[in-house]
């Protein structure tokens, strides 16, 4: 396994990618008093999973940060709880990212998720980037 920098450093590099990507044509939040990083607004597929568990699940980007992220899913996910990110879906052997899952919000027919990438937690990055690459 590489280092724990280098591994913080290529899923950092994969944060920012998307954030990139992102940012074109996407709308972004204006309000800025109680934000720290600028969110862009965006409908883009994902793949979610949980640590340890094969199980795929689809959810869709609600709006990202270089700090976090925000997506809609019809699985139920708890406050604290880690989970792992394919944030190009489409991309043979993509890295998962490691998040903390911050608050949920309950809708009819989805939740609201936000979390904050957990790129300082060793373990939590250790568990991102030896869990089986996803092929899409």
């Amino acid at each position: 396994m590489p280092t724990a920098a280098i591994v913080t450093n290529l899923i950092r590099r994969e944060i920012d990618r998307f954030i990139d990507a992102a940012r074109v044509r996407s709308e972004y939040d204006i309000d800025t008093r109680r934000r720290a990083m600028r969110r862009y607004h965006r409908s883009w597929p994902l793949l979610i999973c949980r640590p340890r568990r094969t199980e795929e699940l689809s959810a869709a980007l609600h709006n990202a940060s270089s700090e976090g992220i925000g997506f809609l899913c019809d699985q139920k996910f708890a406050a604290g709880s880690l989970i792992l990110v394919k944030l190009f879906w489409h991309e043979d052997g993509g890295l998962r990212v490691p998040a903390v899952v911050r608050h949920v919000t309950d809708y009819r027919h989805a939740s609201l998720v936000g979390c904050e990438f957990a790129l300082d937690d060793e373990d939590a990055m250790k568990c991102a980037f030896d869990a089986k690459r996803w092929y899409g």
